[in-house]
């Protein structure tokens, strides 16, 4: 029987609400024999704008799309709905780890993605529920408002548009909470309903003419010298002149860049409807995507059906990197998802919840997304940390660049060909997450005490740097 608990009915029987309230298409499985210019390996975003942006640039090329399970299955249908510009932890560390002109490109080729994704919502009308809130990062204690200061200082000197400091009433009259002490305003970001996004833009690429298979999985992809061959698990074999490998955090598996992605679970728990008195407590006319300057941030927003979206707090790396149906939802994340949400919501008491969910994000060791070529066949992109909304629409034209051989001005983004460092091997990689997730959410739990800063990092976190 599935664990009761007074706010989460069935706790471990709840549905991902994305995907439970987003229509799929059932698509055929690919039966092999046919040969394509291009097959793309992953139905997430990074493989559907990889589609829509090649069809764009070329619209005689044959291009397939194929998907172990259905369009937006992994992250795409699983996140918090936000398309947002962070990339690495915080813009004050993307400066720091790569300097002001390659941070400045960075963060503003994203901010044109946001920008972008509106306008394509718009333009072919898929109805994902787009709303352009901006969003607010906020303190909820003197550490993370240290934070918010050096990222504000960054946006400054980097001389970046959109960013603006808040105080803490600024804060508190945009959403009523007695946690906030400060924040900033960001204007590049938009939220939307991730399922939907995802299975519309299938539907827009397969109106283009690309080919999309469901519940295919490919198990080798075999690099040829004048094809690449694609076998899957049912024995059928696609052949094409070029793959890309999108799956996120399952290119793990892939031993050619397995290595540098390391998959980690985050979670997820929604609201029942609140009525317009509920509303009228919290506030929140905006519609703005929020988060916190946690190590282990939490993230939050409203959905157009009156719902709270409350996710973070936690990040797991099962042993042996394991990704499994069984890790989709947790029992002590929830509880501690359930805390964090009454302490930000006092007025919010009395508020169900209705369902929980988690799935796994692709790391890297530096936070960024991996881009690349294994060779002239096969490309891939990879890795988002979580915040993959937006930059795996800057990655579809990475990619789309990769496939046509161009050298496009994206191409010499930070983490484009860079030499991303590789975790350790198992157990080393799974075990020194673990310790570092520890010493991190202690820290987190103590600088909301007012116990500690975050000026220094936990020694869990050097050694798995010194693993490298």
């Amino acid at each position: 029987m599935p664990e009761q608990h007074p706010h989460l009915p069935e706790l471990f029987g709840s549905s991902i609400y994305w995907l439970e309230t987003s229509e799929a298409q059932r698509r055929p499985s690919a039966s092999g024999g046919q040969r394509f210019d291009v097959v793309i390996v992953g139905g997430g975003f990074t493989g559907l704008w990889t589609a829509y942006h090649l069809t764009q640039a070329d619209p005689s090329m044959s291009v397939a799309v194929v998907e172990r399970e259905t369009i937006g299955f992994g992250a795409s249908g699983r996140n918090g709905g936000f398309a947002m510009t962070l990339l690495d932890l915080s813009l004050h560390q993307l400066r720091e780890n790569n300097g002001d002109v390659a941070a400045r490109e960075a963060h503003e080729a994203v901010a044109a993605s946001v920008d972008e994704i509106g306008e394509t919502i718009r333009r072919e009308q898929i109805d994902c529920e787009w709303v352009r809130g901006g969003l607010m990062v906020v303190a909820t204690n003197q550490a993370q408002r240290a934070r918010i200061d050096q990222d504000m200082e960054a946006a400054e000197e980097l001389g970046l548009s959109g960013f603006k400091r808040l105080s803490a009433e600024e804060v508190q009259a945009e959403v009523h909470s007695p946690t906030y002490v400060g924040g900033l305003r960001e204007e590049h970001c938009g939220v939307m309903h991730p399922a939907k996004l995802a299975r519309g833009l299938a539907s827009v690429v397969e109106a283009r003419g690309v080919t999309v298979f469901e519940a295919t999985a490919v198990d080798d992809i075999e690099v040829l010298t004048d094809r690449v061959a694609l076998r899957t698990r049912d024995g059928a074999v696609l052949e094409a002149d070029q793959a890309v490998l999108a799956t996120n955090a399952w290119a793990h598996a892939d031993p050619r860049i397995g290595r540098k992605v390391l998959p980690l679970y985050t979670y997820i728990a929604l609201t029942e409807p609140l009525d317009d008195r509920q509303w009228d407590e919290v506030g929140w006319a905006s519609h703005c995507g929020i988060e916190d300057k946690r190590n282990f941030v939490h993230y939050y927003r409203r959905t157009l059906d009156g719902r709270i979206l409350w996710g973070g707090s936690d990040g797991i790396v099962f042993p042996g990197r394991r990704i499994a149906a069984g890790h989709d939802r947790n029992n002590g994340v929830f509880h501690r998802l359930l805390g964090t949400f009454r302490d930000t919501f006092p007025q919010l008491a009395d508020v169900r919840f209705t369902h929980h969910w988690g799935g796994p994000v692709g790391l890297t060791t530096r936070f960024v997304p991996v881009f690349g070529s294994v060779n002239s066949r096969l490309h891939y992109g990879a890795a988002y940390s979580g915040h993959g909304v937006a930059p795996s629409h800057t990655g579809g034209k990475i990619l789309r660049d990769k496939v046509l051989g161009v050298a496009g001005d994206l191409n010499g983004l930070c983490f484009v060909d860079s030499r991303e460092p590789s975790f350790p091997p198992e157990p080393i990689a799974s075990i020194a997450a673990e310790l570092s997730r520890r010493a991190l959410r202690k820290q987190d739990d103590l600088a909301q005490q007012g116990k500690t800063d975050y000026l220094s990092e936990p020694l869990a976190m050097k050694v798995l740097r010194a693993l490298e």
